[in-house]
């Protein structure tokens, strides 16, 4: 068995694996050499963050389609730009690792200036500490919008499904140590921070100010933020005391599963709108 065929067949449970593990890591990592101070609200924090984290490991468990089934269909047809022509398997997986990071990329800044879109991501900005908790503190509304979103472009560039399933796993390991509130020595992450996302650059993008939040886009690799010119290398303000989370709502109700997830189905003052009106 080659390794695309050992991908493709144990990438799922590969994902999972790294996930769970990562987490759990870094969560303890985080007592022992945390970059920012604790907040005293993290009992809270993690209890409504976990929540949603159950709930949207359920839904993705139980989706019918994932952007790899759809390379696989596309792949069947054979549709898409990298299924025209055999291509070698260093540059197909080259290539599908590319588009997949500009997938997300351009997803995320769609979530941040699509008001509607917004609504539901804005959950994930509306915490006011980041941590590993916050990694899928997400809306599972997002989840859906982004596989609509997503999977036609899946389609369309005809991405290689092993190599989208690396990718996955990559995703799985980055998104987790991107959120994590763990000091990494400086020399390293200045180097590193132009290969994948580190914590230090993510953060930035968590930052109440509107100039950060609108940077760093990459969940993975930084290499569309760095071409296309959303790249931000370093916040305004210390990273020990930059202010992170969004400004309409820092109280207790952001801290609460329940409130965020009907939140965005508000109409009232709750913070539903668009990131240029905050």
């Amino acid at each position: 068995m080659n390794f695309p065929e050992w991908i493709q067949q144990y990438g799922d449970n590969l994902q999972l694996a790294v996930f769970v593990g990562f987490f759990i890591t870094l969560a303890l990592l985080e007592r022992l050499i945390s970059r920012r101070a604790r907040s005293p609200n993290n009992l809270a924090r993690w209890g409504g963050n976990l929540r949603l984290t159950i709930v949207n490991v359920l839904l993705f468990a139980s989706l019918p389609v994932s952007f790899v089934t759809a390379a696989f269909w596309a792949e069947a047809q054979p549709w898409g730009l990298l299924n025209l022509r055999s291509l070698p398997l260093e540059i197909s997986a080259l290539a599908t690792l590319l588009l997949r990071g500009f997938i997300a990329w351009g997803t995320h800044i769609l979530n941040h200036k699509v008001p509607f879109l917004w609504r539901f991501h804005r959950i994930h900005h509306l915490d006011t500490e980041v941590d590993v908790s916050t990694t899928l503190r997400v809306h599972p509304v997002e989840f859906v919008l982004n596989l609509l979103i997503g999977i036609p472009l899946v389609v369309i560039f005809g991405l290689t499904p092993w190599a989208l399933m690396l990718y996955e796993v990559f995703d799985a390991l980055i998104v987790v140590f991107s959120h994590s509130n763990v000091r990494f020595p400086k020399p390293i992450d200045s180097v590193l921070k132009y290969i994948i996302v580190t914590p230090d650059l993510h953060r930035i993008h968590h930052s109440s100010w509107r100039l950060e939040t609108d940077s760093n886009y990459g969940p993975v690799f930084p290499i569309w933020d760095l071409l296309l010119g959303t790249f931000r290398g370093s916040p305004k303000k210390p990273h020990e005391t930059m202010v992170l989370g969004l400004g309409d709502n820092r109280g207790s109700n952001s801290r609460q599963a329940l409130w965020l997830l009907i939140s965005p189905f508000r109409n009232d003052s709750s913070g539903n709108t668009h990131p240029l009106q905050r």
